[in-house]
């Protein structure tokens, strides 16, 4: 029997879970911080030259962005408990989607505290 090369096929299914859960936390996240950002970010798209007409899509995001929030939370935490449950150790590309995910849900909570600040510094 060759043990050695062999990895148990239910351990790497648990990985792959564990990262499709963490990826969906990402966009989650990604949307949550788009409808956090409903004044900055159409203004920085716009002078970087995108349409106006794709720019007024983002305001979907920002009526829904608790939903998106809310959505980021809890894959994120069902993400990190399918990854570590049992002791596991899960690939380091699952911890790279978690931390990006955590970061960016972070990121769309902060993101409206600071919004006075942003739209200053970039009407400048």
């Amino acid at each position: 029997m060759n043990d050695m090369t062999s990895e148990d096929p239910n351990k790497t299914k648990a990985r792959r879970k564990g990262g499709w859960i963490a990826g969906g936390g990402v966009l989650s996240g990604l949307g949550a911080l788009i409808g956090a950002s409903c004044c900055v970010l159409p203004l920085i798209l716009i002078n970087l030259g995108v349409s106006a007409a794709f720019v007024g899509k983002l305001a979907f995001f920002a009526r829904f962005q608790h939903y998106f929030m809310g959505a980021a939370v809890i894959l994120l935490g069902v993400a990190i408990v399918a990854a570590f449950w049992k002791k596991r150790r899960p690939s380091k590309r699952v911890v790279i989607t978690l931390a990006l995910a955590a970061a960016l849900i972070v990121a769309a909570y902060i993101m409206p505290f600071y919004e006075p600040q942003l739209l200053r510094w970039v009407n400048q």
